[in-house]
């Protein structure tokens, strides 16, 4: 079907293996693609990749962009960062082909995409990765995709049904350069994975969950990038875990607060629970014997409002927008091979409308209840 003839509604909200990220205070989204209830329909359709939404809170309006310059093809599961005023896009799975590590950047004072070409070693192509930007350069982890055909450092583990591989490469990118970088990094870091989750808090990147093979885990690690060492599973030291997952999202909220929500389990379950996750540097045990993974604190607790969160969703993206405070959940399936439940109105958390033009946004989570939060 062509996009144009989408309604939109669709083009908008019904959406999985988007990009969703910040900037200046509004959501950016990107990319993917739906699937049809209607037989007679073709089973999924992508989204233009010559389009940018953006949403803004305050209004609650979305405005419609259209780009230029190299428009990448239509894919899914890539992996988006926002550095200053660039978008940069790392691989993927393309709709007419396979896993790419192509990167692009957008202007998004121009809106033009360029297709770059980094000197040095690329990384293996791949899918569902995360990635994050620190000290002027993007950085990537993990991923899904063909087995590597030259000597690596990574460590990479075959799926057997399909021949292709579960990474845990780590790799950034110099745009100063126009380089790809490989960080030395010391300490354990997290086994191969995909569709896994991450977010950055100060120079900590932490990275929780994912699949490998017909594992999803339930383990948080954590990387310093200023000393470029991994702590080891930090999840060893907390009382209580949430089940393992892959496709989910975790978002952080304030220094010491991230928020961990929905997923697909291990017995292929959609999970609709929601938790507080507060991490905390364990100044008790910081000397430098002691493992790294026990220099933090972790506790998982439930919001005071748990029915607020009993919504199915996997696959979808979750934004802080550090301006407002609202924490905004967009896209995702809420039921397997479905269109997804796309809205809870801020403003009415019991009434749910997949006809809206607004994204998830979950009321105990926007900033009029920020002390929730902090």
């Amino acid at each position: 079907m062509n996009s144009n003839l989408l309604p939109l509604h669709q083009k908008i909200n019904q959406r999985v293996g988007h990009v969703a990220v910040s900037y200046k205070g509004k959501l950016l989204v990107w990319g993917g693609y739906m699937e049809y209830s209607d037989p007679s329909e073709t089973a999924t359709h992508h989204h233009a990749t010559d389009e940018l939404f953006i949403y803004e809170t305050f209004s609650e309006l979305w405005e419609r962009k259209l780009l230029k310059g190299d428009i990448p093809p239509r894919s899914s599961g890539g992996c988006g960062v926002v550095l200053g005023d660039t978008l940069y896009l790392f691989g993927g799975v393309e709709e007419f082909g396979g896993n790419t590590n192509d990167l692009y950047a957008l202007n998004l004072l121009t809106m033009t995409w360029t297709l770059l070409k980094p000197k040095g070693i690329p990384p293996i192509p791949c899918e569902k990765l995360v990635g994050w930007e620190h000290g002027g350069k993007t950085y990537f982890f993990g991923g899904f995709g063909p087995v590597p055909d030259r000597h690596v450092f990574f460590q990479f583990v075959i799926d057997d049904e399909t021949g292709s591989a579960w990474n845990n490469q780590f790799f950034g990118y110099n745009p100063q350069t126009n380089n790809w970088e490989w960080p030395y990094v010391n300490g354990q870091p997290p086994s191969p994975r995909a569709a896994h989750a991450g977010d950055k808090c100060g120079p900590q990147v932490f990275i929780n969950g994912g699949r490998l093979k017909t594992v999803r885990k339930n383990d948080l690690y954590v990387l310093d990038m200023d000393t470029m060492t991994w702590s080891g599973n930090i999840n060893e030291s907390a009382e209580c875990v949430p089940p393992g997952r892959s496709w989910h999202s975790f978002t952080f909220v304030s220094q010491e607060r991230a928020v961990l929500y929905g997923g697909f389990s291990t017995y292929n379950n959609i999970l609709n629970d929601c938790w507080y996750v507060d991490i905390s540097s364990n100044k008790t045990n910081a000397d430098e014997r002691t493992p790294t993974s026990n220099k933090w604190k972790v506790k998982y607790s439930l919001p005071p409002h748990p029915q607020r969160f009993c919504l199915r969703r996997f696959w979808h993206k979750t934004v802080h927008l550090e301006d407002t405070g609202d924490l905004i959940c967009f896209g995702g399936f809420n039921r397997f091979n479905n269109p997804p439940l796309i809205v809870i109105h801020a403003d009415d958390e019991d009434h749910t409308q997949d006809q809206d033009l607004k994204p998830m946004t979950v009321g105990c989570w926007r900033c009029k209840h920020q002390k929730r939060l902090s």
